[in-house]
């Protein structure tokens, strides 16, 4: 099969020397677990500007400023808009050059950020510099870490997935508590100043020194497989379909898995910034909070490993159909809560299958699509999804300054997971198109 035109070396392309080639190449090693491990360090660290960590802040910075929650999520609104506007620009960037740019660049913005709101006064200072971060964050570090990984996998790709975003667990379970704990002690400046720590070291030296951008780069196949035959090519096209994004949104399921998408991450957005002041209307400390969002993590990491594994071996878009119906009824048990007890067994029920759904998130569109202009594909719907992700927090937010409850918020959270699960199980997978058009993706 020809190859195409000859294009010119992506910038973070280097030629593989001879020995390290060999090394590759006889099974010791496949280089594609490196790259996984770069989008492990990469999550971990962008969780300094998600929901979970400023509502660690929360409640110093109302404490400090009087800004209501619905101030505090506006942040969260207007980073979530840029990044959706943003995202199909960086999808077209990292499916041309590659994610070491798109992990390191941002990584270096994030810390600079980061020292910045250390020294915040007004609210239109926090809103400028939590809100480009945060756009950052979401469309360049999270979706280059996702494309880098499902560029090197196929048959695998599930389980590389959960365990590169495993740092997006590990992060949630360390980074909220620590910046609690560093809150309590030296105040709310210095907890921003311990998240530009997190971003300077694992977010800029392994994307810089170890990203590579696809296996064929490098002399290699996915998932590291010796050289196909023809019959081995024609199945693997089955499992990697070289969609265009043209092609794309012509079927059915673009629109069906974008909604979906649309509507989990509205959910999760809104509860994982304001589960922590519910909690700690509830009666739980600030630091028994972030204990809670540790016990979460821990049992989402878990989730989602376990979540790879099932789909390897039954398609994502059952298993996060499934996920989403567990973690609604989880959301009831976050209204149930009146002591840290209940606490404990809501972030043990809703973490797991909270882990099982968002790891399925970053594999889905994968699954459906492909690797050939997967960040475009992904990016392309990102305007409308993380349009509603911006809207979770500020809307719940609203609505609880006028209701002074979270009954009816909550509620409306648990019929979003569940629309989103009747939209994966309507959405069919369909014909992909001819495999000729995957000379962009260079040979089998």
């Amino acid at each position: 099969m020809s190859a195409g035109p000859r294009r010119s070396r992506p910038a973070d392309v280097r030629p593989a020397r001879s020995g390290g080639l060999r090394l590759l190449r006889s099974g010791r090693w496949f280089y594609g677990w490196t790259i996984v491990g770069v989008a492990f360090l990469a999550t971990f660290s962008h969780v300094g500007y998600l929901n979970s960590v400023l509502g660690i802040f929360q409640p110093a910075l109302h404490e400090e400023f009087g800004w209501s929650r619905a101030e505090v999520a506006g942040a969260l609104t207007i980073g979530s808009l840029a990044g959706g506007v943003l995202s199909p620009f960086f999808g077209v960037v990292i499916d041309r050059y590659g994610a070491r740019w798109m992990i390191a660049g941002p990584a270096v913005a994030l810390a600079v950020g980061c020292l910045l709101l250390a020294e915040l006064s007004e609210l239109w200072q926090f809103y400028v510099l939590f809100a480009a971060g945060r756009a950052l964050a979401i469309s360049a570090m999270m979706a280059a870490a996702v494309v880098a990984v499902s560029n090197w996998f196929i048959r695998r790709r599930p389980l590389a997935i959960a365990i590169g975003t495993l740092g997006m667990r590990v992060g949630n379970a360390v980074i909220p508590l620590i910046v609690a704990i560093v809150i309590a002690a030296r105040g709310w400046p210095d907890g921003f100043r311990a998240l530009a720590v997190f971003f300077l070291v694992f977010g800029i030296v392994p994307a810089l020194l170890l990203m590579r951008r696809r296996p064929e780069d490098m002399g290699l196949r996915p998932d590291g497989d010796p050289p196909a035959t023809p019959d081995e090519r024609r199945a693997a096209a089955l499992l990697d379909p070289a969609w265009t994004l043209g092609a794309a949104v012509r079927t059915r399921a673009y629109w069906l898995v974008g909604a979906a998408f649309a509507l989990a991450i509205f959910g999760n957005g809104a509860i994982n910034f304001h589960q922590i002041p519910h909690l700690v209307d509830r009666g739980l400390s600030t630091t028994q909070a972030a204990l809670i969002l540790t016990v979460m993590s821990i049992t989402g990491a878990g989730g989602g490993l376990l979540g790879g594994v099932i789909a390897s071996r039954m398609r994502s878009r059952w298993t996060m159909a499934g996920a989403l119906v567990f973690q609604s009824s989880g959301v009831l048990l976050l209204l149930a809560v009146h002591g840290f007890g209940m606490a404990i067994l809501y972030a043990l029920w809703y973490g797991f299958f909270f882990g099982v759904m968002v790891t399925q998130l970053q594999v889905v569109y994968a699954e459906y699509f492909g690797r050939l202009q997967l960040g475009l594909i992904r990016g392309s719907f990102q305007p409308v999804a993380l349009g509603f992700n911006a809207a979770g927090p500020l809307v719940l937010g609203i609505w609880f300054d006028r209701a002074g409850g979270y009954e009816g918020p909550f509620t409306l959270i648990i019929a979003f997971f569940l629309a989103a699960a009747v939209a994966l199980t309507a959405a069919r997978y369909p014909t992909p198109p001819e495999a000729a058009t995957r000379s962009a993706a260079g040979p089998p």
